[in-house]
């Protein structure tokens, strides 16, 4: 029998400690920076420990309730390491993290993960990322080997590097897939082929063009805020709209919720600057454009690495996106595909699915997909789409059709839908269009008890 537990508990207590751990630890140990195999673990290191640098206040163990904290000589905040949000906390950047890690251990315990998953580490970097951000981390790491004292660490990581980009002499690299890891950037054709049945479906099916219905400020304004609530909120982000309100368009963050206020502001922001409202990365940029637009809608949450690609395979439910080694092939492949769909709605309907079918990064994949869908659309000046939340399930399952079943019809008609009820409302009023839309039952998550509405009342088909 499941009995929940009080306050008092200590089980309790534990979930609020690892929950908030960031705050509690920021009080007591300011400006120190989550380093070593906590950095590379991304928190937890298997012992259950979490291990922070500091410069003065260093060899200390405390236990509190569900973590047990351990304080290593280090230098505090260095450039790079990113703040965790106004805690007072930081986070290793990815080369101090690796030169630490490259030190050895004084513990049994293991608290630097060695060299063999540093290079198993790096294999990721490159297949996911490319040279350049391999030189990016070697260039880096050089400015802090110093300060890090840990020269010798740089000439392992320096060889390392160069190995796998085949600028060095062979004999630095010790894993198997360090000495098979390839220089090019492979597609994934599986995704290729889904993609190429999208576009030659969009192609041959003649579409809409739905007018700006929010053009001009308020309108634009209040458009902009219900598309980045409702792209949140089905990802997980809920807010109230009364709380959203007062996020996005009064700056209030949320004290309790400083990370997931951000994540609203970020596509918030993003909607409204000229520079990524109404424009879309070229097919060459393709990879740059939507790294930039990632680490600025997550530039708050340094876990999840705003703005790199993932290192590590991804799943919803049954489905698994494509592998992060074949992440920059399929992205620069698919782009080049969406050059030859139908500019407006037909390419919109692309780039939705071009994002989300490959999921390119830790978190965010949605938001991004349907950022770029939007870009299409504002760059020629036709209305872009706000995809409820009793209509998410409906336009998720579309999506299922297409990556599991090559079936794009009903994403086309889905979104082509979608787009036509946004263009029904009046912005002018936020209130009014909340009000509308509340009636219309767009805030309604079931859609097996709730029929999606227009302003009018009637059944929306």
């Amino acid at each position: 029998m499941y009995v929940q537990a009080s306050p008092g508990d200590p089980e309790h207590v534990a979930r609020v400690v690892q929950r908030h751990w960031q705050k509690i630890l920021g009080r007591i140990f300011p400006e120190a920076v989550v380093s070593h195999l906590s950095a590379f673990r991304g928190g937890m290191t298997p012992q259950g420990e979490l291990i922070l640098s500091h410069p003065t206040r260093f060899n200390k163990r405390m236990t509190l309730p569900g973590l047990v904290v351990v304080l290593r000589k280090g230098p505090g905040p260095l450039p790079g390491d990113m703040p965790l949000g106004d805690n007072h906390l930081y986070w290793a950047s990815r080369p101090r993290m690796l030169l630490e890690n490259l030190k050895r251990s004084s513990t049994r315990l293991g608290r630097t993960a060695g060299r063999a998953e540093v290079e198993a580490f790096l294999v990721r970097v490159l297949q996911a990322s490319g040279e350049e951000a391999m030189n990016r981390i070697r260039d880096d790491a050089k400015h802090l080997k110093e300060t890090l004292d840990a020269a010798a660490e740089f000439q392992i990581l320096n060889a390392l590097i160069g190995e796998l980009l085949g600028t060095h002499a062979k004999g630095a690299l010790r894993t198997a897939e360090g000495h098979l890891v390839a220089r090019g950037i492979p597609a994934d054709s599986g995704a290729l082929h889904r993609l190429g049945r999208l576009a030659d479906a969009l192609r041959g099916t003649p579409l809409p063009r739905f007018t700006d219905a929010a053009a001009q400020d308020p309108a634009r304004t209040h458009f902009a805020f219900l598309e980045a609530y409702f792209s949140n909120y089905v990802e997980g982000t809920r807010f109230s709209i009364e709380e959203a309100e007062q996020i996005a368009l009064h700056n209030q963050i949320v004290v309790s919720r400083p990370k997931d206020s951000h994540d609203l502001l970020g596509v918030f922001h993003l909607i409204l600057d000229l520079r990524f409202r109404s424009s879309l990365p070229s097919p060459d940029d393709i990879l740059e454009g939507l790294c930039e637009r990632h680490r600025r809608m997550l530039d708050r949450r340094p876990e999840v690495t705003p703005g790199e690609f993932k290192m590590t395979t991804n799943f919803a439910g049954q489905t698994e996106f494509v592998n992060p080694a074949l992440v920059r092939g399929t992205l620069l492949e698919g782009a080049k595909q969406a050059s030859g769909v139908p500019e407006g709605l037909a390419r919109a309907v692309f780039y939705a699915f071009l994002v989300s079918e490959i999921h390119p990064f830790n978190d965010g994949n949605g938001r991004l997909s349907r950022l770029l869908m939007n870009a299409e659309l504002s760059r020629l000046g036709l209305c872009r789409i706000i995809i409820p939340t009793l209509y998410h399930e409906q336009y998720v399952d579309a999506q299922r059709a297409l990556t599991r079943g090559t079936d794009p019809v009903p994403l086309i008609h889905a979104l082509s839908r979608i787009a036509k009820w946004t263009t029904l409302f009046d912005y002018t009023d936020l209130g009014d269009v909340v009000r509308a839309m509340t009636s219309a039952h767009a805030f309604e998550e079931n859609a097996r008890q709730f029929q999606l509405l227009g302003p009018d009342g009637v059944v929306f088909a």
